[in-house]
């Protein structure tokens, strides 16, 4: 599932690529969103709120989105999927815009968007900086929840997918199953995972470890049973089926061990940040924020 990183992105390109632009026709095949008609509307701004996707047009009107597994946007030329999975397809003056395969789709009036996001945590890859304290206090509100899933919960705080549910707490030194109540200094959690999601929005690909590594540009994600990249220790995982956030996991037994209660070092962050672009944002751009 795109992660707020990847939408953050998408609504930029978008945005460079149309925004100012008059739709020339639209052609719906959502039954969602058959009364739309976006002919002779200009695209205003693309922008994305978590893992939403919001285009606004100059009639008040907003179209969102939401990729979750199998969506996605063509740009450019238009689209050659087969019409069944074209949902939406929007002609501008300088090419095609076209939504497949979009699981959640539908369009509010601008002034209403806060039917769409507003009851989501504050936003990781927004225009401003996040208020971490903010985002700790809405995560130990269950202090008995496993990390991960108090991450992924948009709730807490919009754009966290899984690579971030998976990454952030082996970066940490703590494991994803630890309660989040039990967690001595979560703020630095938050600001880890605000500093890489932020900088991958900004510079992509997502990239978690700084490295161009054949293979992954993550330190565990995906690489269950391999050895850890720091400690050389065989991997774990699970599946979707058998997490509590129903989502794919993988953790070093030793550099996240199950304990009673978990303090994040610092100098962990650091070290596994050393080489990546988010070390000039950790814990500097955060440092203030209240």
């Amino acid at each position: 599932m795109p992660e707020g990183d990847t939408v953050r992105r998408l609504a930029e390109r978008i945005g460079t690529r149309f925004a100012g632009e008059r739709c020339r026709r639209s052609i719906v095949r959502d039954p969602r969103i058959t009364h739309l008609d976006l002919s002779g509307t200009t695209l205003v701004e693309a922008d994305a709120v978590g893992k939403w996707l919001l285009l606004r047009f100059d009639d008040g009107r907003t179209v969102y989105g939401h990729l979750r597994m199998d969506g996605h946007w063509d740009l450019g030329r238009r689209s050659p999927a087969p019409e069944w999975k074209r949902r939406l397809e929007v002609e501008f003056e300088s090419g095609w815009m076209t939504a497949i395969d979009m699981p959640l789709i539908g369009v509010v009036a601008t002034a209403d968007e806060h039917d769409v996001v507003g009851h989501l945590g504050p936003d990781l890859c927004g225009p401003g900086v996040p208020d971490i304290e903010r985002i700790v206090i809405r995560l130990t509100q269950d202090p008995a929840r496993p990390l991960a899933g108090a991450l992924l919960d948009q709730r807490n705080v919009a754009g966290f997918g899984n690579v971030y549910a998976v990454e952030v707490p082996f970066i940490c030194g703590v494991s994803p199953f630890q309660p989040i109540g039990s967690v001595g200094d979560l703020d630095l959690v938050v600001r880890a995972g605000s500093a890489l999601i932020r900088t991958n929005a900004e510079r992509g690909p997502q990239n978690t470890t700084g490295r161009r590594l054949h293979d992954s540009h993550h330190w565990v994600y995906g690489r269950r049973r391999q050895p850890c990249p720091w400690c050389s220790t065989a991997l774990l995982g699970m599946g979707e089926d058998a997490t509590p956030w129903q989502r794919v996991t993988t953790w070093c037994p030793s550099c996240q061990p199950d304990v009673e209660s978990r303090d994040v070092e610092i100098a962990r962050i650091e070290r596994a940040l050393a080489l990546h672009p988010a070390r000039r944002r950790f814990p500097v751009e955060t440092a203030g924020v209240s």
